[in-house]
């Protein structure tokens, strides 16, 4: 077959082999110089009519009728113009005027006489056609490349703990890894490559998808207790990482959050390293709470079971798992850049089935400096920080103190709160799962109920009461809001009451799938002003009150193939929310001092020749004064 020949490549059977000879460049279609090239920059669909481009030559006149508006003609005026401010204000076209007036200058164009001012100048740019004239652009006008990071196994430590710095952790196969606080990133799917940050207080909650709860019960490694703190030694000071069998370590195993595969690199220095002093075990609390089938919670009882945590297990004629871990707490002892001293790790377990999935999992970090104690979390000092919770107590009157202040001691949990909802929506009745409010955030929450035809018409009312304490949480009107972010529980006046509105009256059903003036939303409003100076304001809560929506009538809807007569299906429905933030601050008041009075002092004869001056004292008349006088008159006669 005879090999064809192109201007860059010649293809023969089996070999293929190219020149350096450069693309060959076409001829671009002309443009005019200083012409405006885009008439029509909407008509975007070829024998069409694109919609409100009023412009466009496919479109009829009765298209142009069915449109809103025209988006065709956009007018760019430039920042250098004049332009007279009531145009602005009074203009009603369909042109969109985009004015930039972030420069204002003391002069403006008023007429542009250099039409080579307002296009490009694109006449002497050619299209590239070779490597090198493309390197030329982009070192001349090239941004930052968006590029992997290197994946050297070389790694960095810090000689000393830092504020945010992982907690490293070391396992039994000689594995560096980081001690993971699971949380939800881009969706509310945990993401175990989180790493616990020294020093922070943290707090986060996910879910685990668990698509055959049978199977994964026992096998799911997210859902036993000894996955957290099993196998592995948190690294107390990086001190380690200058040691001989570390820096071994390094050089022969790589960096990895997850235990290796393949440990016999290491077996050598394994032993020494994670049996040494700068490695401490994770201990288990004694304080480990169960929740059972029945959501109650309580001490865990695991007689018979060993000293350890047992593991998941499933009980196929209830169809339960038992002992899933639903939250974890880390709390650490540190005496800071020394390291830290011990690690503690808290648990709650569940039972669940398959209508608690998917599982949410609570994950939380705590850290204690040695030798404080009795310390309380600020949410301010004094003002509240954007972000922080609000601090909330009751107030109990009694018969030897007309007013008990006590601060809410459950975190900020038990604060001013929100309804929050499960990983399948239902709303939540425990009072210490509600979402916090916190100073400055505009939020919504809501969650859903469910109820069946069979029985809405007759638990109407308890559905209110339900819903009652799913918006209100913990709120009466003992309840006191601390003005300040460190407001002080022993100065009663730091702490204001709860407005609450008029409370939603029982709910009742007067016919099948009916209930009447029920109440399934709440709206709370905060009112804070700033104090203090204006560089740095101190918000201060002044007021807080709570609303309840309107009532309203729920019918139950029957929609869907699955609708007949005799089906017990549910229907859910709504309960919402929500919080606002009000800044009541008043403007600062410029208070300008009067000006001085000034005392004008004139030297002596100033009016000479028109007066004759002696000492202080004007005495004696100028004769000229006369003749000026005299002139004058005879030019008015005249």
């Amino acid at each position: 077959m005879p090999a064809t020949t192109g201007n860059i490549t010649t293809a023969v059977p089996g070999v293929v082999t190219t020149t350096s000879t450069a693309v060959p460049a076409g001829t671009a279609t002309p443009l005019p110089k200083n012409t405006e090239l885009g008439p029509c920059t909407c008509d975007l669909t070829a024998n069409g009519c694109d919609v409100n481009c009023c412009c466009d030559d496919d479109c009829a006149d009765s298209d142009r009728a069915a449109f809103q508006q025209c988006d065709d003609v956009v007018s760019s005026i430039s920042d250098r113009r004049c332009i007279q401010e009531s145009i602005l204000f009074t203009v009603n076209t369909n042109v969109k005027e985009e004015v930039n007036n972030t420069i204002p200058g003391l002069f403006c164009i008023q007429f542009d006489n250099n039409v080579d001012r307002n296009f490009y100048d694109y006449e002497t740019v050619e299209t590239i056609t070779t490597t090198e004239k493309f390197a030329e652009y982009t070192t001349t006008y090239g941004g930052p490349l968006y590029q992997a990071t290197s994946t050297s196994s070389g790694t960095s430590l810090e000689s000393t703990l830092k504020s945010g710095n992982p907690v490293y952790t070391i396992y039994e196969s000689g594995a560096l890894g980081q001690l993971g606080l699971p949380r939800a990133l881009t969706t509310r799917q945990c993401d175990d490559t989180n790493p616990v940050a020294f020093l922070y207080d943290q707090h986060f909650q996910c879910i685990r998808d668990v698509s055959d709860l049978a199977v994964q019960c026992a096998t799911l490694p997210s859902l036993y207790a000894g996955t957290y703190f099993e196998g592995f030694k948190v690294v107390k000071s990086p001190a380690i990482f200058q040691t001989d069998s570390f820096i071994t370590l390094i050089n022969t195993t790589v960096t990895t959050l997850e235990p290796p595969t393949n440990t016999s690199s290491v077996s050598n220095v394994t032993p020494q390293l994670y049996n040494s002093t700068y490695l401490e075990s994770i201990t288990l609390s004694n304080q480990l709470v169960c929740v059972d089938y029945q959501d109650l919670r309580g001490p865990c009882d695991f007689t018979g079971q060993g000293t350890s945590i047992p593991n998941p297990s499933y009980n196929r004629q209830s169809s339960r798992c038992s002992y899933v871990v639903s939250e974890v707490e880390y709390v650490f002892t540190h005496n800071g850049t020394e390291g830290i001293l011990a690690v503690e790790v808290r648990f709650v377990l569940t039972d669940i089935n398959t209508t608690d999935l998917p599982l949410t999992q609570t994950f939380k970090a705590s850290f204690v400096k040695l030798g404080e104690t009795s310390t309380f979390k600020r949410s301010g000092n004094p003002g509240y920080v954007i972000g922080e919770p609000v601090l909330a107590g009751t107030m109990e009157p009694s018969a030897l103190d007309p007013a008990v202040f006590t601060l809410f001691q459950n975190g900020s949990n038990s604060w001013l709160t929100m309804v929050s909802s499960t990983a399948t929506g239902q709303c939540i009745s425990e009072a210490n799962n509600r979402v916090p409010i916190r100073f400055g955030e505009n939020m919504r929450s809501g969650c859903s109920f469910r109820a069946f035809l069979s029985n809405l018409t007759d638990i109407c009312g308890l559905i209110q009461d339900s819903v009652k304490t799913a918006l209100i949480g913990n709120i009466t009107t003992n309840t006191r809001i601390a003005t300040f972010g460190n407001s002080n529980p022993d100065v009663i006046g730091d702490w204001v009451p709860v407005l609450i509105g008029s409370v939603p009256a029982r709910s009742s059903g007067t016919q099948e799938g009916l209930c009447t003036n029920l109440v399934l939303g709440m709206h709370m409003e905060i009112v804070y002003i700033n104090v203090g100076s204006l560089a740095n304001p101190q918000p201060k809560i002044i007021g807080v009150s709570i609303k309840y929506n309107n009532p309203q009538n729920i019918r139950y809807q029957c929609i869907g193939p699955y609708c007949q007569p005799g089906e017990s299906l549910s229907q859910a429905f709504e309960v919402v929310s929500s919080v606002s933030f009000i800044d009541a601050s008043k403007p600062a008041v410029a208070i300008v001092a009067e000006p001085p009075t000034f005392t004008a002092k004139l030297p002596n004869d100033f009016f000479y020749p028109f007066f004759v001056g002696s000492g202080n004292r004007l005495s004696v008349v100028s004769p000229l004064i006369y003749l000026l006088l005299f002139l004058i008159n005879r030019l008015l006669v005249r």
